[in-house]
Formats: C-alpha cells, structure tokens, sequence
C-alpha cells in the first residue's frame, strides 16, 4: 500500500518540479520521511480566492481536492476563546495557497496523470488572470 501510495506522490513531485509556482510538500531528508497519505500542495502567488477558484474549477472537472490543513484560530472554538487568524500572518499563508490533491492506494497512476495535468493548466489559467 505504502509503495501504491509513494508512486503517486512520486508521479506529482515529477510534473509539479519544474514548475516555479509549485511548492512541493515535505517528502524524505537524512532523518524523516513522510508515510505518503497526504499532498499538500503550496502554490506561490495564489490567495484564499485563487486557491478556492482552482478547488472548484478542478471539481467541476470531476477531481476531488481540498484543503487539509486549517489553522486552530479559524475554528469556531478559538475564535470564541479570542484567538484571531491575523495574529498568526504564516499560519494563514500556509492555508491560503495550500490545496491537498487525491493520494490513495487505489488510485492508478494514470487517474494521477489526469489529476496533475488538469492541476497544472488550471492553475496556470488562474495565475495568467
């Protein structure tokens, strides 16, 4: 499963390298490496709406993507406690331009395929607007 799962991972760092705007997530160095459940995807440049335009107009290509990683201040719970997104400027950077693509087992690497290449030319679009 591990290796099913890598291969993808693999197969996204292989189209996204090349490309200025990707930042690719964390995957291996000398003392850690990532157990491949997760793509988080940073795309420099983009903001909320950028990122919430790229979510939908994948979607509406029929790939599910989504956002993994919110910041505790957004929640309900902390706002209450008095907690206040703009007190953590990174925090919400790293949520704004972050969107998390498909990573599964099953997932074939030619769904993968599909999934990168409609990521790129869609993201492009946006940055070109």
């Amino acid at each position: 499963m591990l290796q099913k799962r890598k291969a993808v991972f693999d197969l996204y760092d292989d189209y996204l390298s090349s490309k200025e705007w990707a930042l690719l997530p964390f995957k291996k160095d000398d003392k850690a490496e990532t157990c491949y459940h997760l793509y988080p995807l940073r795309i420099k440049g983009f903001n909320e709406d950028m990122r919430n335009k790229l979510i939908e107009m994948m979607a509406r290509a029929g790939i599910a993507t989504n956002v993994h990683f919110i910041p505790l201040p957004m929640f309900t719970l902390y706002k209450n406690l008095g907690y206040s997104i703009k007190d953590y400027p990174n925090a919400y950077e790293q949520y704004a331009n972050e969107i998390t693509l498909p990573l599964y087992s099953k997932l074939s690497l030619d769904d993968a395929r599909i999934v990168v290449t409609n990521l790129i030319k869609f993201a492009e679009q946006i940055l070109s607007e």
